[in-house]
């Protein structure tokens, strides 16, 4: 009897002397059939579309079996689930020889009905009425060369319809309807940002207790032409290694059979990859070149709202009520980042222009304090750079929008919260100049479109040597989509 090593060394000297003698019978998907299930004496070449980490079956440890479940493509129209099934220590070995994207050859697989029983609650679906399984009898090998490119571009074609998906802007709207799709949903977007990969325990329970098991978890940040800060989370090591080749920015990605779920840490709706999930990079359909020509053309920053300023980042960033943002800025001195879904309920456009408008510095950015009657940069470098120029105010400084606003929700008030220029232009939908023109009734209705209006803001928090107490600060405003139903929703 050989043992798994040898077995592996035997089969490479079987293709050696079948590339010298007899050639192996080359089989396609759709020749065959569920009318005719068993052995396949022969070998099939094709794609693997999509594979999750292996799963090992309860048992004595002489007796355990594992299964390593991947989908396998030869052609556009045809691909199949694939089941290998080995003891733990040998399915290790077989598993690290290919991955999802490599084209593989697979050797004597046996041909099955494919069954209706719930074991298809966690495989994706497949155009054929079959699936595969594999033995200690059959092997897969990693293909390359000549014989690997004629696969090559299976990879971008989609398994489901391009034009069957959900928009980003449909998922954050309409997620509690979509969570209740349990065979998932399909989505086509761009990657924004990938996260770092992070490893969480979790309590899991046993037949008599319970154990605590380390999973990794990788997040991604999806974006498409009109809608941005959707998250993807991975669970899968295997879905992780791939998901950790996609490239921001440049990646179209069409995501099939994603759970939507509630993040109850970032209070929005988000997407899960599970074990029916597969995924296809920069698809050949023309909606992906749509959406990739139109994320060429906009700024991601003003796109997102969520990179902006140099410093808010959502994927770090933490959701709080009011009540525990005024308890950090008691508790600590750091700088952070948070998410609050609130109220504005003070917002004074229409009051003295001074407390809407400030003059900086063109050089330093600094707010511009009154010097003995004249408008100038207090800094020394600054001051000198003004020297050289011509006695003109309007040479040295900008007007920019600078606002102290109050921030309510169902737990309390924060006062005194800075809402810049980059955030208020963009809420305001005008700029400084447009702003000045305005009669006081023009300032006034602008005022209560946003006053007591539900918004969902990035606030950043800094540390300055210059002041008492952290400065507090809006550094994004989220598109109304992300809103939840009520801020009672937030209510712990």
């Amino acid at each position: 009897m050989y043992s798994f090593d040898e077995r592996l060394i035997t089969m490479d000297h079987e293709k050696s002397s079948q590339s010298m003698g007899a050639i192996q019978r080359v089989i396609k998907l759709n020749l065959l059939s569920s009318d005719n299930p068993g052995l396949v004496d022969g070998i099939m070449y094709g794609i693997v579309i999509g594979k999750v980490e292996m799963r090992t079956l309860e048992g004595s440890d002489r007796h355990q079996r594992s299964v390593l479940n991947f989908t396998f493509r030869d052609s556009i129209k045809d691909f199949v689930n694939v089941a290998y099934w080995l003891p733990p220590k040998d399915l290790i070995i077989i598993s690290s020889k290919f991955t999802i994207g490599d084209v593989v050859a697979i050797h004597y697989p046996v041909v099955k009905t494919k069954s209706d029983d719930k074991a298809h609650i966690y495989t994706p679906w497949t155009p054929l009425s079959i699936e595969l399984s594999l033995n200690e009898k059959s092997y897969v090998e990693k293909i390359e060369g000549p014989k690997a490119k004629q696969y090559e571009s299976l990879v971008s074609i989609p398994c489901r319809a391009g034009n069957d998906y959900y928009t980003l802007a449909q998922i954050v709207t309409h997620g509690e309807q979509l969570v209740k799709k349990n065979d998932g949903i399909n989505v086509l977007a761009g990657v924004q940002q990938i996260g770092a990969l992070k490893t969480i325990r979790i309590r899991r329970q046993r037949e008599t207790d319970y154990d605590n098991e380390e999973k990794q978890l990788l997040e991604i940040l999806l974006f498409d032409g009109e809608t941005s800060g959707v998250w993807l989370t991975f669970w899968d090591s295997e879905q992780i290694k791939f998901a950790q080749r996609w490239i921001p920015e440049e990646h179209i990605i069409f995501c099939v059979g994603l759970r939507v779920r509630y993040d109850e840490y970032r209070k929005v709706y988000g997407l899960t990859a599970t074990r029916q999930s597969l995924f296809t990079i920069n698809p050949d359909t023309n909606e992906s070149v749509q959406l990739y020509e139109s994320m060429r053309s906009i700024s991601i920053d003003d796109l997102l709202n969520v990179t902006i300023d140099g410093g808010f980042n959502a994927l770090q960033a933490t959701v709080v009520t009011i009540r525990e943002l005024k308890q950090y800025l008691s508790d600590n001195n750091s700088t952070d980042t948070f998410i609050v879904q609130c109220f504005l309920s003070h917002l004074d456009l229409d009051g003295p222009l001074n407390q809407v408008i400030t003059k900086r510095c063109i050089f330093c950015n600094r707010s511009i304090r009154d010097n003995n009657g004249f408008k100038e940069c207090t800094e020394a470098e600054c001051r000198m750079k003004l020297l050289e120029q011509i006695n003109d105010e309007n040479l040295s400084t900008k007007e920019v929008f600078s606002l102290n606003v109050h921030l309510t929700d169902h737990t309390g008030t924060i006062t005194n919260v800075k809402l810049g220029d980059d955030v208020a232009r963009k809420m305001l939908k005008c700029s400084v100049d447009e702003f000045i023109l305005m009669t006081d009734e023009q300032k006034t209705k602008l005022k209560w479109t946003y006053l007591l209006e539900k918004i969902r803001f990035g606030i950043q928090i800094k540390n300055n040597s210059n002041y008492a107490k952290p400065i507090v600060r809006i550094a994004c405003l989220f598109p109304r989509e992300y809103l939840t139903s009520s801020i009672d929703d937030e209510q712990s």
